[in-house]
């Protein structure tokens, strides 16, 4: 009897969590910036530029932007800002990793603190969150079927596998030039850029990836009168990922980072500085799966011989689920007394985080809050951008037919979209699209079939009709199985019908060979 496998490569967790480093560094004035007189806002966002995958190690290499707005220690002008980046490199340990594997590794500001030592100098302190995911492809051969045997006996199991299609990172650039309106005077000076992808999606094709979205760029500046300004734009971009094994059924979870923003003021046709030519770096990390349904062999043998089984243990995750939804998040956002009135909204910056996640009833509950940055611009002299940090909670459920013990729901959550409006009343109307999407997962060991051994009985060993009283815990499988009987002949000679079930006692006659 040999045996026919299917070829399965899956993606396997070897160690996952979160570790956090620390930036502590000083930041000098540049010479030709003035004096710092207040400091308005320190903004910080880290990336991750490198990953590298040693025996015992995992290591991350990133940077932290910095981007501060101050008032300056001057009669002419009102705010500027400097910009800074600082390396970092963080080791994850763990004997378990091996080199070959692959990391996945997202950064996060956690918290940034600064303190004025004088005024050409401040000391910044970034906490940074790396979330990290080191798995291996482990390809695996699963027994399916069983040939040159018309009368093996097999008992399949289905199980439903993550199949790992392909785990890359992609880099690219966005460049566009933004002009100044008509109605406004030219640039003075870029103050600050932000940027974020927005509205992605991704389609999955033969032996490709294509990764669509947007970079909605904001860019805060001085005109020429030295007053406060600010421009948007949303940079489109298509790009197509080369993933081999990738096809119409491909699943994908992509993060994306920006990894820098560079802007150039340049002079338009009549010569005036009215672009904000821009130039923005994305990381795209995808991690590319298919769900796969196998009908394992489980358990067989050869009536009227003796078989022997060789297996192997292994730990496998089974998909139950992969619910997904979208859900809308609005938030009325109201200026405190102790905070200066909003002349108008510069940027938005959204970062959801899940509490809680539960299966109840038929769905699955996702319970978080969505932290909200808003930097705005005002009328004060002493404040003239100002930042609201709050914190939307939300609640979602989506259907899933997941049921049973010891399932593990996986979540990503995403703000697809963010959009602000200012009303009459002073008041900052957000919304929010936010997108869900889980795993549900069971953690189950199995023992794969490695081969099938089967030698004749000795006629010591045939016997003849044997009478059997059937015990707690029995199925008609196990005990024909024991006596090297066909199933249907132990049906037959009971008059049983298929999926009968025995009850503790029943007598039962199981035919000789």
């Amino acid at each position: 009897m040999e045996l026919v496998k299917e070829n399965i490569t899956v993606n396997q967790v070897c160690t996952k969590g979160t570790v956090r480093s620390q930036v502590d560094e000083d930041i000098i004035v540049p010479d030709v910036k003035p004096d710092i007189l207040k400091i308005l806002q320190l903004d910080a966002s880290a990336c991750v530029t490198d990953e590298t995958v040693t025996d015992g190690r995992a290591s991350a290499e990133g940077r932290v932007d910095l981007k501060i707005l101050y008032i300056p220690d001057s009669e002419t002008e009102k705010i500027k800002s400097i910009n800074a980046s600082f390396d970092f490199v963080r080791n994850i340990d763990n004997k378990a990793i091996k080199s070959g594997m692959t990391a996945v590794i997202s950064a996060n500001v956690e918290n940034a603190e600064f303190s004025l030592i004088n005024s050409r100098k401040l000391r910044v302190k970034v906490t940074v969150a790396l979330d990290y995911e080191i798995a291996c492809e482990n390809n695996i051969e699963i027994a399916v079927d069983a040939e040159d045997s018309g009368s093996a006996e097999v008992l399949k199991d289905n199980i439903l596998l993550q199949n790992c299609v392909g785990i890359c990172s992609e880099s690219f650039k966005l460049c566009e030039n933004i002009q100044v309106s008509a109605s406004q005077s030219a640039i003075g000076e870029i103050l600050k850029v932000d940027a974020r992808i927005t509205d992605s999606e991704y389609k999955a094709v033969t032996g490709k990836i294509i990764i669509k979205g947007a970079a909605a760029a904001s860019v805060l500046y001085t005109d020429e009168e030295g007053q406060i300004r600010f421009m948007e734009a949303e940079i489109p971009f298509t790009e197509v990922i080369e993933c081999e094994e990738a096809s119409d059924d491909t699943v994908c979870d992509i993060d994306y980072s920006v990894s820098s923003v560079d802007c150039e003021v340049k002079e338009d046709s009549d010569g005036d500085r009215r672009i904000a030519a821009l130039e923005i770096c994305v990381r795209a990390q995808v991690k590319a799966t298919e769900n796969v349904a196998v009908d394992m062999i489980s358990d067989c043998y050869e009536p009227y011989m003796k078989t022997e089984l060789i297996k192997e243990e292994t730990e496998l995750e089974e998909v139950i689920s992969r619910p997904q939804t979208q859900c809308t998040v609005r938030e009325t956002v109201e200026v405190g007394e102790d905070a200066p009135a909003v002349s108008g909204v510069y940027d938005v910056i959204t970062r959801p985080k899940v509490s809680d996640t539960r299966l109840e009833n038929g769905k699955l509950v996702t319970e978080g809050k969505i932290e909200t940055y808003i930097l705005y611009l005002t009328g004060s002299e002493d404040n003239p951008v100002y930042s609201l940090k709050r914190d939307i909670p939300f609640s979602c459920a989506m259907e899933t037919d997941a049921d049973g013990d010891g399932l593990i729901p996986e979540i990503k959550a995403e703000v697809r979209h963010t959009a602000y409006n200012l009303n009459m009343a002073g008041e900052i109307e957000l919304r929010c699209i936010l997108a869900l999407n889980a795993n549900i997962v069971r953690k189950r060991t199995i023992e794969l079939i490695e081969d099938i051994v089967t030698e004749n009985r000795s006629e010591a060993e045939n016997r003849g009709i044997v009478i059997y009283f059937v015990q707690s815990g029995d199925t008609l499988w196990e005990i024909a199985k024991r006596y090297a009987v066909p199933m249907g002949a132990v049906t037959e000679f009971n008059s049983l019908t298929d999926g009968s079930d025995i009850s503790v006692g029943t007598r039962l006659f199981i035919p000789g060979a």
